[in-house]
């Protein structure tokens, strides 16, 4: 009975520190507390014309904590160009900021994580005067105040928004350098949206029409270079085609069998020169065929099923990657077996 008395004990310690360890706040679990902090990074900065162009975050003069620390990065988000960092913003669970201050500095567009959720802010805009001859000068203004609207289910984060106020706006055109007193609001709501569907949003989203300026003059460039190759190809091609017939043309009958037309039936069986090269190019091409093939099936049941989705720390290219190793196995059996085949003691 004692050992029955300390078994049960036992049992129901592990029981309760699992229960402890399930209700408390983590990244990974994505509950918190009423009070507890969450967890926010700051990405990367670039143009919203041109999102191929990124900066790090603190390569700008930004509010910068003390220390900066760099967030651990996978294979797909480092592709992706991601560079996580800590900031200064805090976020407690359901406590509401008013005007809270940030620092004196200057800012522009940004993207954050908040629990994981991605959101972007523009804290910076550009007018121009199209009323002027001209065009005349641009006025470039900075947003000072900049409003956090987090929605919530229970324990969960659901939806994050980021607004720059633009009444609280600072003309920096001329005078840059001005010490600007920056501020940003936390404010908490409760929603229905569940915690399971709170990445829907971002597959809508992927799915707009996305409106980018379009860079005509290098992609005129670009059809420029590949017709000048492809005519230059082209050329070349007619002109040893041309000479071939000629000297078909006017040779007798003993003279018809040169060149291509000198093969013997036999000739087709011997192994190719460079051969080794030959069969790791076909190897290639046949792994990048298959990759292909891989990733168009595998992506598409993974987003059918709710597995990827957009703006996932650069789950698409993990899985690009990984499908691309897989595909090597198609590559070398390819490139083995035609080296098999050719080679004089087979495999």
């Amino acid at each position: 009975p004692r050992h029955l008395f300390l078994l049960l004990l036992l049992l129901l310690l592990l029981l309760l520190c699992a229960t402890l360890e399930f209700s408390s706040s983590s990244p990974s679990n994505h509950l918190y507390d009423v009070g507890e902090l969450v967890p926010l990074f700051v990405n990367k900065v670039g143009p919203f014309n041109n999102p191929s162009e990124t900066y790090e975050y603190y390569d700008f003069p930004f509010c910068t904590p003390d220390p900066i620390v760099r967030k651990k990065e996978s294979l797909g988000e480092v592709l992706n160009g991601d560079r996580l960092s800590n900031a200064l913003y805090e976020f407690k669970f359901r406590v509401d900021k008013i005007d809270e201050t940030l620092c004196q500095n200057k800012l522009t567009i940004d993207q954050f994580y908040l629990d994981d959720l991605p959101f972007w802010g523009f804290i910076g805009k550009l007018e121009e005067d199209g009323w002027i001859p001209g065009g005349g000068e641009p006025n470039y203004y900075l947003f000072t105040h900049v409003q956090f609207d987090v929605l919530y289910n229970g324990n969960w984060i659901v939806q994050v928004n980021a607004f720059g106020d633009p009444n609280r706006a600072v003309d920096i055109t001329k005078d840059v350098g001005v010490d600007v007193k920056f501020t940003y609001y936390v404010i908490w709501n409760a929603t229905k949206v569940r915690f399971e569907n709170r990445m829907d949003r971002y597959s809508r989203a992927s799915l707009m029409p996305a409106h980018r300026q379009v860079h005509w003059f290098s992609f005129i460039n670009s059809i420029v270079v590949i017709l000048l190759l492809i005519g230059l190809l082209a050329l070349l091609y007619i002109r040893y085609l041309r000479s071939d017939l000629k000297k078909y043309s006017n040779a007798t009958e003993e003279d018809n069998e040169v060149g291509w037309k000198s093969l013997q039936h036999g000739d087709v069986f011997r192994p190719p020169p460079n051969s080794s090269l030959l069969f790791a190019v076909v190897g290639t091409g046949t792994q990048l065929l298959s990759c292909k093939l891989l990733l168009l099936c595998v992506l598409l049941f993974l987003a059918l099923i709710g597995t990827l989705y957009p703006y996932n720390h650069g789950g698409l290219l993990n899985c690009l990657v990984l499908l691309y190793a897989l595909a090597s196995v198609f590559a070398g059996y390819t490139a083995a077996s035609f080296h098999g085949q050719f080679a004089e003691n087979g495999w």
